[in-house]
């Protein structure tokens, strides 16, 4: 079950778009009528996931002509790795209640990294 609210998981759905391609800097994105309908949610809630979007700066809002995507993809890219620095610290908390040690921890990481290695 995802603790995170559904605007903030959107959020996070649409950032993933931008950062495996899906999406590139400058693409335009559904109204927010459009969207809500897509993801059969409030419209109130997809209006909440582009106002987040556009104030940490992932997506551009021009009156009248829609919401774009960012033209700073630098920017983008820090505010993602923000994002799962913060996914990671919440894992690593939630090893250390289970009493795991930092040397198992390091082991896991090394051997997932591994993996996508190969």
């Amino acid at each position: 079950m995802n603790k995170l609210a559904i605007y903030e998981q959107l959020s996070l759905e649409i950032k993933g778009d931008i950062a495996s391609g899906i999406l590139r800097s400058g693409d335009k994105l559904p109204s927010v009528r459009k969207f809500a309908l897509e993801k059969k949610i409030n419209p109130n809630t997809a209006a909440k996931v582009y106002k987040n979007l556009e104030n940490e700066g992932v997506i551009t809002s021009i009156p009248s002509k829609g919401n774009f995507v960012s033209q700073d993809v630098e920017n983008l890219k820090s505010i993602q790795i923000n994002d799962f620095t913060k996914e990671l610290k919440d894992l690593l908390e939630q090893m250390r209640l289970l009493c795991v040690e930092k040397s198992r921890i390091l082991e896991i990481v090394e051997g997932v990294y591994h993996e996508f290695e190969n």
